[in-house]
Parts: C-alpha cells; sequence; structure tokens
C-alpha cells in the first residue's frame, strides 16, 4: 500500500541522530549537522517511511541507498531537472548517504548526485510530481 501522497499535518522529527525515521519532516542539512557536522561524514544504516525530506540540497547516493514508491519532488516534467553529474572524481557540498531505506517518501528542493549508473536507475523514473 502506497504511502504517498503524504497528506497529514507537518510533524518535525524531535531526534535527528536516530536510525529509522517514520512519518516526519526533516531538512537533509540539519540531519547532517546534527549526526556529522558541516562538511563531514556520510549519513549511513538509516531508514525513511513515510518522511518528508526536505532542502535545498543535493543529496549524493552511494552504495546500498534504495529508493522504493518515493515522490522525488517536481522536476517540471523531467527527471534530469534533479540530477546533477559531478565533473570531476567528488561531489562537493553534497549530503552523502549510503546504505539507506527510502519507503514512502516525498522530497522537497532536493537534487540527486552519485556514481552514474544510480543516476541512470533515478533517470529511469517517471517524472511527474
Amino acid at each position: 500500500m502506497s504511502r504517498l501522497p503524504i497528506t497529514r499535518d507537518i510533524r518535525i522529527a524531535s531526534d535527528l541522530r536516530t536510525a529509522v525515521f517514520e512519518d516526519v519532516d526533516l531538512n537533509l542539512f540539519d540531519l547532517h549537522v546534527a549526526n556529522h557536522g558541516p562538511g563531514l561524514g556520510v549519513i549511513t544504516d538509516r531508514t525513511f517511511r513515510g518522511c518528508r525530506l526536505q532542502g535545498p540540497a543535493i543529496m549524493l547516493v552511494s552504495i546500498g541507498v534504495q529508493f522504493t514508491d518515493c515522490n522525488f519532488g517536481d522536476p517540471d516534467g523531467d527527471m534530469r531537472n534533479l540530477v546533477l553529474r559531478a565533473e570531476g572524481k567528488r561531489a562537493l557540498g553534497t549530503i552523502p548517504f549510503r546504505n539507506t531505506l527510502f519507503d514512502g517518501c516525498e522530497f522537497l528542493n532536493v537534487g540527486f548526485t552519485g556514481p552514474s549508473e544510480i543516476l541512470d536507475q533515478l533517470l529511469r523514473v517517471p517524472g511527474t510530481a
């Protein structure tokens, strides 16, 4: 059963260090700072179910990240509007995720980057919000 669209009232996540987030709203930069400080570390081994994840942010999608039944935001009909490819070996200024499940989540003002094979998968997602 799909969790989308998320129609509940806003419910701000109270603990940004937990491993499982369910039916809460959070800002990705706040999550990153609460767990590693700005410019450090990878957010890993987390589960997000029925969450609204908000930017502005660029998510670096890495090994073991899974998206199930997610709304990636309004790409204006084209997922290429949400995908960014780094020209060099690194994607500086991003919020990196590894071994994380996003199930029935909505992304607001979030772009995505990562290895080409991951970005190619994202580009195959239908481009409607």
